[in-house]
């Protein structure tokens, strides 16, 4: 240690023209003030970007459950439409008609509007 100071020593004008403080006055309070300041901000800040990440997962948890109703709406949509046309077919609606009795018409049955 001895060694370290005395070689300190022997540039004694390195620190001339730095403002170096001896002591700081226990009673000035702007440090702390300064401080506590700059630590509520960075937490203010954390949490900023943290309630954003949570609004961007929610967000993409949204999308994923309207994708997925989309597409069981889909293919609620095809097996309507193919049971639809299942139940206009011409083949089932003459089957009906056959099992109550109907049957194609006479000629004298026909009216012909004009």
């Amino acid at each position: 240690m001895a060694e370290v100071v005395s070689k300190k020593l022997e540039f004694p004008g390195v620190l001339i023209g730095q403002d170096v403080k001896a002591k700081r006055n226990l009673n000035d309070m702007s440090f702390l003030f300064v401080s506590v300041l700059a630590a509520v901000a960075a937490v203010l800040i954390i949490f900023a970007f943290l309630w954003s990440r949570l609004m961007v997962v929610n967000t993409g948890y949204e999308i994923s459950r309207a994708n997925s109703a989309r597409a069981s709406l889909i293919e609620q949509n095809k097996r309507l439409k193919l049971q639809y046309m299942r139940l206009k077919s011409p083949e089932r609606i003459e089957g009906l008609a056959a099992g109550l009795g109907f049957g194609n018409p006479a000629s004298e049955q026909v009216v012909i509007l004009k």
